[in-house]
């Protein structure tokens, strides 16, 4: 017996593709933020960006406990937010997560890192009033980033749907964490 191969129509894959890219298409004009979304995030992660100036600033076992209380209610809250999208979506999109942790768009990380420098600037300066508004600043500015990436994401899904791996994720966690301890107790 012999068989025939057959071989695969090129118009059949072609609609196949686009089938598939029209269901993508569907799914992300439907994912929504839950409400409350950002400014939960800007919150945390104001707390995060004062914490972390008051605990830098003193330089104290006391001061690494408020940092550390700070990056708690920022992963708590992160990950909150995050459980939150998937309960609203059903779906879990990485970028997303590597928005929320790592605060991965360029607008992003320099309002943070500007945030954070400032932050620590005021309180070395004990100008605490400063230390807020470069907090709340940071955290409306992360939000407004994470905002602008969601924006970007819907329309052109397949390019922004990637993000850091979860393992990468914690590693760069524990790295920080470590650092900072060791700054801290350092310095």
């Amino acid at each position: 017996m012999e068989s025939n191969p057959t071989h695969p129509d090129p118009d059949d894959a072609r609609a196949t593709l686009a089938m598939a890219d029209e269901a993508r298409g569907r799914l992300t004009a439907g994912l929504r933020l839950p409400p409350g979304f950002l400014v939960v995030f800007a919150a945390a992660v104001a707390v995060q960006l004062g914490t972390a100036a008051y605990g830098i600033a003193a330089q104290t076992v006391a001061g690494l406990a408020v940092v550390l209380a700070g990056l708690a209610v920022f992963l708590g809250g992160s990950a909150l937010l995050l459980h939150r999208f998937s309960q609203v979506n059903g779906v879990r999109v990485d970028g997303l997560v590597s928005q929320i942790v790592l605060a991965a768009g360029a607008s992003a990380s320099l309002v943070y890192l500007g945030a954070l420098a400032a932050g620590i600037w005021a309180a070395f300066a004990s100008r605490w009033w400063l230390v807020v508004l470069a907090a709340v600043v940071g955290g409306v500015g992360c939000a407004l980033g994470t905002r602008h990436w969601w924006r970007t994401y819907q329309h052109e899904p397949a390019a922004h749907a990637r993000g850091a791996s979860p393992r990468v994720l914690a590693l760069l966690a524990v790295v920080a964490c470590v650092g900072f301890a060791v700054l801290l107790v350092v310095g």
